[in-house]
């Protein structure tokens, strides 16, 4: 048997094997969600995926990149390159404002990024993720980060703990509950911050997941 030949059996199996896996899936979007944390993040969107019944082969959610926006999408493009025989149609990095001094070079990476099979977002939480957190709780645009503090462990120790006095990130069984119980507030909280500081020209606080929960509910229901 020639080369050529085991070359074409090979394709013929690695392509039987990609139909496969397309088959498995569910008909809605294959998506990626790379975080920036390695446990509040991933912890929460797990439960968030899970409360809305998505199967696990259409969303995947891989937290391996250190802290700064720009390893989050460096890591997202080295993911859609490793999958290009079988794409993703959406990749969204989770990321923190924060004080980060690549913050603007990760958005210009992602506002240039190309291709025909995927769409490559960003999902920014300013001045972090925790602000998503406490507006399961109650509304609020306070400015965090004034008192020269860091601007999350100020969120953290001022405002979030008042309503998870013992909260520590990582904690998978508060972000479940979280989840299960209070989303629609904070999807409500959030929708009016996100409004507010477009409407007062501002950045901070704000928080665009509701913008991915919102697309994470309807994912599933366009298909059922």
């Amino acid at each position: 048997m020639g080369t050529d030949d085991l070359f074409r059996k090979r394709k013929a199996r690695n392509a039987k094997a990609i139909s496969r896996k397309r088959e498995k899936r569910e008909s809605y979007d294959k998506v990626l969600i790379v975080c920036e944390g390695e446990k509040t993040e991933p912890y929460y969107i797990t439960a968030l995926r899970d409360h809305f019944g998505l199967s696990q082969a259409n969303i995947v959610i891989d937290p391996k990149s250190d802290s700064s926006p720009t390893s989050v999408v460096r890591y997202a493009k080295e993911l859609i390159k490793e999958n290009s025989t079988d794409p993703y149609n959406h990749v969204y990095c989770v990321i923190d404002r924060d004080r980060h001094t690549d913050f603007q070079k990760a958005v210009d990476q992602v506002n240039g990024f190309k291709s025909k099979e995927t769409e490559l977002h960003l999902i920014i939480s300013s001045p972090c993720f925790e602000y998503w957190i406490l507006l399961h709780f109650v509304y609020t645009t306070k400015a965090f980060g004034t008192s020269g503090e860091s601007p999350c462990q100020e969120l953290i120790s001022t405002e979030l703990k008042q309503y998870i006095p013992d909260y520590k990130k990582g904690n998978a069984a508060i972000m479940a509950d979280l989840v299960q119980n209070q989303l629609g507030t904070a999807l409500a909280n959030a929708k009016r911050s996100f409004e507010a500081a477009q409407r007062d020209g501002t950045d901070t606080p704000k928080t665009e997941m509701h913008i991915l929960a919102q697309y994470l509910k309807n994912l599933k229901r366009l298909n059922d």
